[in-house]
């Protein structure tokens, strides 16, 4: 399934990194937690998280978009080291 390919893109950063991110996708702006950490992957990983990241910010008018980073940037924190 393509979500599940995406989840097993989620780079693993720094703990800190991945709590900033987080708080990013959650109080400024949907999906640009996601698209950092794009950059913070290799192959891939850039392409898988960019793109889920953009969807989140676009559907984020809809409440989906916003649910789903959060729901992300804590997949991001989670698999943290």
């Amino acid at each position: 399934m393509v979500c599940e390919k995406w989840q097993e893109s989620i780079p693993s950063i720094d703990k800190t990194m991945a709590l900033i991110l987080w708080l990013i996708n959650i109080l400024f702006w949907p999906g640009l937690g996601t698209m950092i950490s794009a950059c913070m992957g290799g192959g891939d990983m850039i392409t898988d998280q960019l793109i889920v990241g953009i969807l989140q910010w676009l559907t984020a008018g809809c409440l989906v978009g916003w649910i789903w980073a959060i729901w992300w940037g804590y997949l991001l924190y989670k698999k943290a080291k």
